[in-house]
């Protein structure tokens, strides 16, 4: 039986923290979607993602698993320059 090769897509979370919440929940949010990802900045974590990587769908997704009073995810499409860095071992992505 053939095995697949699953194609990735590396995409940008921001997570906008409500005041007084706990900051780590969005951490979880990330790993309970068992997502490759690095913490690049406070509360911005870059996500690689299987194609086509619909940043609505993994949007609704990474909300799914955080409640409302805690925060929400925006996701955007990664830079260019954030693409080379993990693709030259700069960044390095975990699970």
């Amino acid at each position: 039986m053939k095995k697949l090769l699953l194609t990735m897509l590396l995409l940008k979370a921001l997570y906008t923290q409500v005041p007084g919440s706990d900051p780590e929940y969005a951490q979880g949010a990330i790993e309970r979607n068992e997502l490759a990802h690095r913490e690049i900045a406070r509360f911005v974590w870059l996500i690689e993602v299987p194609e086509p990587g619909d940043r609505d769908e993994w949007r609704r997704r990474l909300n799914a698993a955080v409640d409302t009073t805690h925060g929400a995810f925006e996701v955007v499409d990664a830079s260019d320059e954030e693409r080379r860095r993990v693709e030259c071992g700069e960044i390095t992505l975990q699970k």
